[in-house]
C-alpha cells in the first residue's frame, strides 16, 4: 500500500524568491514582447532551480506560451543533444506534419538526423547532402535555429534546460550559436546548474564565458530561505506551524536549502512529531542522512530495486525493471503456469514501484508505458554511494546484458547507454562489449555531427 502523508506535497510548495522571480518575469516578457533571452538559475544542489523554472513555466503557459524541457544526464549514457532532443521530440509529437514542414522547411532532413521522429510526421525525407564536417554542424545548428524561431512566431516558446552542468560539448556548442540569433524571437531559454561542479576547466564554465562576453544572458542566483520562508514552506507542505524557535532549528541546520527542509519535514511527520517538540533531537545532520532515513523506512524489496534503478539512471522504464530484475520478455513456450508466474512477478514488482511512489522518493512521468524518474537527483547520488564497488560492477554488468536483450531490434539507437554499462563492467565482463558498444556509439555520434561525443567514444574503445 503506497504511504501517503501531507510532507509529499512539500516539493509542489513555493515561497520567497521575490527577487528572482522578479528577474525571470523580465525575461518572460522581454521574451514575449519579442526580444528574445537567456536566464541562467544557478545554486547549490537541492536550493530550488527546477522548482524556480517550475514556477516560471507556469507564468509562461498563462501568458500564451508553450514550454519545452530537456535535462541533461551525468551517466553519460545519453546521445549527443539529448537536452534538446528532448524539447524537440515533445515538440514534434503534439504537431502535425503540415506545421512541421512550414517551420522546419528545408531543415527538416537535417534535424530529422538528431530527432528520427520527425520521419513519422514528413515521410519522404532525403537525407542531407554530404559536406565537409563543419559545414554539416554549421546546417544541422542553423536548421534547428531555424526552426525554434519560426515555432516562435506562431506561439512564444519557453525552453528549459535543466541539469546543464552535466550537458555534453556539442549540446553547449548548440546553446552558444543559438544564443547568439534568437536576439529579435519570442523565445526564453532557462538554464539550470550547480555552480559547485562548475570549474574553470569545465566545458559550461567556457560556454558561459563566451556568453558572458557578449552579454547574452542574465545569472539568477539562488541561495537559501530566510527562516521565515523556512517556517512557511513547512506550514504549507505539512500543515505544521512552527513555533520561532523550532523555525530557527531547522533554519540553521539546513541553511534554508528547500530540499533538505523537505526531507526534515518528511522526517518529523512520519514521526508524528509535533510543534513544540525538541526538533534539534530529530533533524538530519545533512540532505544525504535524511534521504538514508527515508530509504530505511522501506522494505528491503523496494530498497534493492531503488538501488538497481540508481544504476539505470535518473529515469526508467517499467519495461528495463522487468527485463533487469526478470527475463526481458515472455517466452512463448512457457506453460501457462510458467507464464501466470511470470505475470505474477511484474505485478509484485509493480507493488514495490507503488511503494516508492508513495514515499516520493520517484515519481511516474506522464507519458504512456509506465516511465518514473527519482524525485531529486540527490536521491539517485545519495543511493549510488551506497552501493559498494564490488556490487555496482556488477549491477552494471546485470543491467547492460538486460538492456542489450531489451533493445536487440535497436541497438543502434541505445548504443552510448549500453557502452556506459559496459565500461562499468570491465571488470566482470571484459572489453568486447565495450568496444562493440563504444564504436558503435562513436559512429552515432559522427553521423550527428558529434564530433567530440565520437572522439570520446573511439577513445574508451582504443583504451580497452
Amino acid at each position: 500500500m503506497a504511504e501517503s502523508h501531507p510532507a509529499r506535497d512539500i516539493g509542489r510548495v513555493f515561497v520567497g524568491r521575490q527577487r528572482e522571480m522578479a528577474e525571470l518575469t523580465a525575461a518572460l516578457e522581454s521574451a514575449l514582447s519579442g526580444h528574445g533571452r537567456i536566464v541562467m538559475l544557478v545554486g547549490e544542489p537541492g536550493i530550488g532551480k527546477t522548482r524556480a523554472a517550475q514556477e516560471l513555466a507556469s507564468l509562461a503557459e498563462q501568458r500564451g506560451a508553450q514550454v519545452l524541457w530537456g535535462r541533461c544526464y551525468e551517466e553519460g549514457g545519453a546521445p549527443p543533444y539529448w537536452p534538446w532532443v528532448q524539447a524537440m521530440r515533445a515538440y514534434v509529437q503534439q504537431a502535425s506534419g503540415d506545421q512541421l514542414a512550414a517551420e522546419m522547411g528545408p531543415g527538416a532532413a537535417d534535424i530529422a538526423e538528431i530527432v528520427p521522429e520527425i520521419r513519422d510526421k514528413l515521410p519522404g525525407l532525403e537525407t542531407p547532402p554530404a559536406l565537409e564536417p563543419e559545414q554539416s554542424r554549421f546546417r544541422l545548428f542553423d536548421s534547428i535555429t531555424s526552426f525554434l524561431k519560426n515555432a516562435a512566431q506562431r506561439q512564444p516558446l519557453m525552453l528549459v534546460l535543466d541539469d546543464l552542468h552535466w550537458a555534453d560539448r556539442s549540446s553547449l556548442l548548440f546553446l552558444e550559436f543559438l544564443a547568439r540569433e534568437i536576439g529579435e524571437s519570442r523565445l526564453l531559454l532557462a538554464g539550470a546548474y550547480r555552480d559547485i561542479e562548475v570549474s574553470r576547466s569545465h566545458p559550461l564554465s567556457q560556454t558561459l564565458g563566451a556568453l558572458v562576453r557578449e552579454q547574452l544572458f542574465h545569472r539568477v542566483q539562488l541561495d537559501g530561505l530566510s527562516q521565515q520562508e523556512v517556517g512557511e514552506l513547512v506550514e504549507g507542505g505539512a500543515g505544521i506551524a512552527l513555533t520561532v524557535e523550532a523555525a530557527d532549528i531547522i533554519y540553521k541546520r539546513t541553511d534554508g536549502n528547500p530540499f533538505f527542509v523537505g526531507e526534515v519535514t518528511r522526517q518529523v511527520t512520519l514521526d508524528n512529531i509535533t510543534a513544540d517538540q525538541a526538533w534539534a533531537n530529530v533533524i538530519p545532520e545533512g540532505i544525504r542522512d535524511a534521504i538514508g532515513r527515508r530509504l530505511n523506512r522501506l522494505s528491503e524489496r523496494c530498497n534493492e530495486m531503488l538501488a538497481t534503478t540508481s544504476i539505470i539512471g535518473r529515469e526508467f522504464t517499467l519495461a528495463q525493471l522487468t527485463s533487469v530484475i526478470q527475463d526481458p520478455s515472455p517466452d512463448p513456450a512457457l506453460s501457462e503456469a510458467e507464464g501466470s508466474e511470470q505475470a505474477a512477478s511484474v505485478d509484485r514488482l509493480l507493488e514495490v514501484v507503488e511503494e516508492a511512489l508513495g514515499t516520493g522518493l520517484i515519481e511516474e512521468l506522464p507519458e504512456p508505458g509506465g516511465r518514473y524518474q527519482f524525485t531529486h537527483a540527490l536521491i539517485q547520488e545519495t543511493l549510488l554511494e551506497e552501493i559498494s564497488i564490488t556490487r555496482r560492477v556488477r549491477l552494471h554488468a546485470r543491467i547492460g546484458e538486460a538492456l542489450e536483450l531489451l533493445y536487440a531490434t535497436d541497438v543502434e539507437s541505445h548504443a552510448a547507454e549500453l557502452a556506459r554499462h559496459f565500461i562499468q563492467a570491465e571488470a566482470v565482463l571484459g572489453t568486447e562489449k565495450l568496444v562493440r558498444y563504444s564504436l558503435l556509439a562513436g559512429e552515432q555520434a559522427l553521423a550527428a555531427y558529434a564530433w567530440e561525443e565520437g572522439l570520446g567514444h573511439f577513445q574508451r574503445a582504443l583504451a580497452a
